[in-house]
């Protein structure tokens, strides 16, 4: 019954702290924090609960590669909104991720291959994403809207665990990194007309992966040789150190019409002031 009760509750929660952090900072942020491992992580703490160690390890090699399936998804949604609407978008999206989810179980490599393939997989489809203009807003989440995203993420994670005998260690961590909450977000961007929330959201997504690279990395080589407590809290904490070092490629460099733009908006701003304020 616990364990039910942790497959329903700790992605959901998770997502609503994310959503909130969204809200507060802006897209960019929400964006890396859904790269992290919000949906996998769980998932991999209730595999190793259910089937041990080998298990939860395996898994966590299949869900390292499904972490470039995810990329693929944001960024063929990226590319294709430019020009479609969402429900275009979102068909084109997830076709690539299940091509690229089909194509990445025929991978077997050691990890030092696969995590060095992941970062660079990660790290060019996410500058294949038009960075924003400026960092874009988001709105205060509405109660049934967030509702729909918790009980998606705690459905995804049931799901995949109740089938994660029948699919096999490696599919089961393939499909862990279901972007289901980064779809819901980038169609709900995308039906409101904000294409700037829509690329800084799915760029931030996949660079935010580099989070979830690094979680799944230390499960493989720590699991089996430490407790699951320590494995998973260092594994956290290596997320989170990743995490951080992306969110600082998020920084934009300004450019040189940018440079000049904000050099000459003061004395554009004098011009254009009423006499009585000079």
């Amino acid at each position: 019954m616990l364990l039910i009760m942790a497959k329903v509750l700790i992605s959901p929660l998770l997502l609503a702290t994310s959503t909130f952090a969204m809200h507060k900072w802006g897209a960019v942020v929400g964006g890396l924090i859904l790269g992290m491992p919000l949906v996998s992580g769980p998932v991999s703490v209730m595999l190793f609960a259910q089937y041990g160690s080998r298990f939860a390890v395996s898994a966590a090699y299949g869900t390292l590669l499904g972490f470039v399936a995810a990329a693929a998804f944001c960024a063929s949604y990226a590319f294709v909104s430019r020009y479609r609407p969402w429900q275009e978008s979102l068909l084109a999206s997830l076709v690539a991720f299940f091509l690229s989810v089909w194509l990445l179980s025929l991978v077997h490599m050691s990890l030092g291959w696969i995590l060095g393939f992941v970062l660079m997989a990660l790290t060019s489809l996410a500058f294949t994403i038009a960075e924003p203009d400026e960092a874009p807003t988001v709105a205060a989440p509405r109660k049934r809207s967030l509702a729909i995203r918790m009980v998606a993420a705690g459905f995804v994670v049931l799901l995949i665990t109740a089938s994660a005998r029948f699919l096999g260690p490696e599919m089961s961590g393939l499909l862990a990194p279901l972007p289901v909450l980064a779809t819901i977000m980038a169609v709900s961007f995308h039906r409101n007309s904000k294409s700037d929330a829509v690329h800084g959201l799915l760029r931030s997504a996949v660079l935010g992966s580099w989070g979830g690279a690094a979680f799944f990395a230390t499960v493989i080589m720590l699991l089996g040789a430490f407790g699951p407590a320590l494995t998973y809290s260092i594994a956290a904490a290596a997320a989170l150190m990743a995490g951080s070092f992306a969110m600082q490629l998020q920084v934009p460099v300004p450019s040189e019409h940018h440079e000049v733009a904000v050099a000459r908006r003061p004395a554009e701003a004098i011009a254009v002031m009423p006499y009585g304020i000079r």
